[in-house]
């Protein structure tokens, strides 16, 4: 158990499953990785669930799809130049948080957050949901 609950804006050490797939056989891996906490369940971005919380997986890789360069990684106290991968939000369970490392700033998670809007297309999901209506 926990000593503390992860909290919207902390960068944890997670277990997450990897899948690999090899000559059409699937396989499954644990691996510990760093996620920056997006919602925790609380309904903040996504729908309230208390049982999940919502992440991004950090990466030290960059690439040219939607990821963010951490500006001030070293004094947050992460060992690389690290990249939110923005495109790619996931849904954990609290068990599966192993340890926080750091804490980004209010102002600075605001920054990521404005740049998930942009790529998740509003006006569209308003579309289909009108026309459902």
């Amino acid at each position: 158990m926990l000593k503390q609950k992860p909290k919207i804006g902390e960068i944890w050490l997670a277990v997450l499953p990897i899948i690999y797939v090899d000559n059409k056989e699937i396989s499954f891996k644990a691996q510990k990785r760093p996620v920056l906490i997006l919602d925790n369940g609380q309904g903040f971005i996504v729908e309230e669930d208390r049982k999940n919380y919502h992440v991004f997986k950090l990466t030290s890789q960059k690439d040219s799809y939607k990821r963010i360069l951490i500006k001030n990684w070293q004094e947050l106290g992460l060992k690389t130049k690290s990249y939110i991968r923005i495109e790619m939000p996931i849904k954990i369970e609290e068990s599966q948080f192993v340890f926080k490392i750091t804490e980004i700033p209010f102002k600075q998670m605001i920054e990521y957050y404005q740049e998930l809007y942009k790529i998740v297309n509003v006006s569209m999901l308003e579309k289909l949901v009108n026309r459902v209506s």
